[in-house]
């Protein structure tokens, strides 16, 4: 207490000594009879060197009203003592917070640099009033969709042995015409492989006229299965080998991670993973499947437990897609939010002899145009991981964008589409 009161009471004397002397002698000499004389023989001492007189009055003045003070006046002291002590505490540790969080920003002057923020929107950019409607809005989700081309190698080695260019082929019957029609679905190219193509579509903030990815989405693939139908026409013709894909639409519901190779823009995404899952096919489905007379291009089989469904985030099912467009049920989920689905449970006698679910909505392109779309709900049956055998139904569901020519004329014959676009 005597400390803290001594403390505030030499505010008034110690300029007078420090320097040359510490604060902290000043202290001392009211705390500590013993160092009294040390003080005053050094300020002896200074007073011959500098030759400015240091006055020993004013301490033991000090020093006299410390021994005197009322304690009144000492817990007024300690009261003013723990408000300082308490606010030092406060900002020393605002301050450390005030530095973490500075360390954090990074000022961008590299071009690259702020591109790639930009893209990945980390960058925090300080627009004038004029720039800001130019400037480009962030991605809030993104869809996928990845298009597995079948037998790529066999083709490549078919097309040698005829003396035909395979890379023509491939140009002709498939890249050139759906670089054409991408435009029309807001959609980009994530990647080409040789055996596979895999689009993207943003959904932007503040940008509702482009919150139709999955539906548009649906739309597009639907096209590029229409592309491969028409070409292999042709192919037909002229003794050529036939195209066959396998289509699968994911969603992930935030932007996807972005780098750059030199000016090439690199996405990283689960829904990549996925949506190859859901393009791929089962060879041993296939075999069984194809000799089976199927209304559809696209099942899905669970071969393993449900505790080992439940165990793992990837998707582990075992799939049959021969032309087939495969919709992730989250992606379902938001398409349902995008367009008015309407549920319809069909009997189409000559398609299967039980009635089947379908869901039927309209969407507008980017230019306007209206598409139709028809989705197929299956469930997923169980069956043994070796003989194929079946087990039983699950609860689980998938959804198949119907193609299927047969479908499309009893929905036309039985006005199933009749509906306006704004219901």
């Amino acid at each position: 207490m005597k400390r803290i009161s001594a403390s505030y009471e030499i505010r008034s004397v110690y300029p007078q000594y420090c320097p040359p002397l510490l604060p902290n002698l000043i202290l001392q000499f009211m705390m500590i009879p013993s160092i009294q004389k040390i003080i005053i023989n050094r300020l002896k001492r200074l007073e011959k060197i500098n030759h400015v007189p240091f006055p020993i009055g004013p301490l033991k003045k000090c020093q006299k009203r410390i021994e005197r003070m009322r304690s009144s006046k000492k817990k007024e002291y300690l009261i003013r003592f723990f408000k300082g002590f308490f606010r030092y505490h406060r900002d020393f540790e605002n301050f450390k917070l005030m530095k973490k969080t500075m360390s954090m920003v990074h000022l961008l002057k590299k071009e690259k640099h702020i591109r790639l923020s930009k893209a990945n929107n980390t960058l925090y950019a300080f627009l004038l009033p004029h720039e800001l409607n130019a400037q480009e809005k962030p991605v809030i989700n993104h869809t996928i969709l990845k298009v597995d081309i079948r037998r790529s190698t066999d083709i490549v080695h078919e097309m040698k042995v005829k003396g035909l260019n395979p890379a023509s082929y491939f140009s002709l019957n498939m890249f050139d015409p759906i670089t054409k029609i991408i435009p029309e679905y807001g959609a980009f190219k994530v990647f080409i492989e040789g055996d596979a193509m895999i689009l993207g579509i943003y959904e932007r903030e503040g940008c509702p006229q482009e919150w139709y990815s999955i539906a548009r989405a649906c739309g597009l693939a639907v096209q590029i299965l229409l592309i491969i139908q028409q070409y292999n026409q042709k192919n037909a013709k002229h003794h050529l080998p036939l195209l066959e894909i396998g289509i699968g639409i994911t969603f992930h519901n935030e932007p996807p991670t972005l780098f750059f190779d030199g000016d090439s823009q690199i996405i990283i995404s689960s829904a990549i993973n996925l949506a190859d899952r859901l393009s791929g096919c089962s060879k041993v489905m296939r075999k069984k499947i194809d000799s089976m007379d199927t209304p559809f291009n696209n099942y899905v089989f669970q071969t393993e437990s449900d505790k080992e469904m439940t165990a793992t985030s990837d998707d582990i099912f075992t799939r049959y897609n021969v032309n087939g467009i495969e919709l992730h049920p989250r992606a379902f989920h938001k398409l349902s939010t995008e367009i008015k689905l309407r549920p319809v449970e069909c009997l189409i006698p000559e398609i299967q002899p039980e009635k089947i679910k379908f869901f039927t909505g309209v969407f507008p392109t980017v230019t306007g145009r209206y598409k139709q779309l028809i989705i197929r709900e299956g469930t997923i049956p169980r069956i043994h991981k070796y003989d194929l055998d079946f087990i039983g139904m699950t609860h689980r569901k998938y959804y198949e964008i119907c193609t299927n020519e047969r479908i499309q004329e009893y929905f036309k014959k039985n006005d199933v589409f009749k509906y306006k676009h704004n219901q």
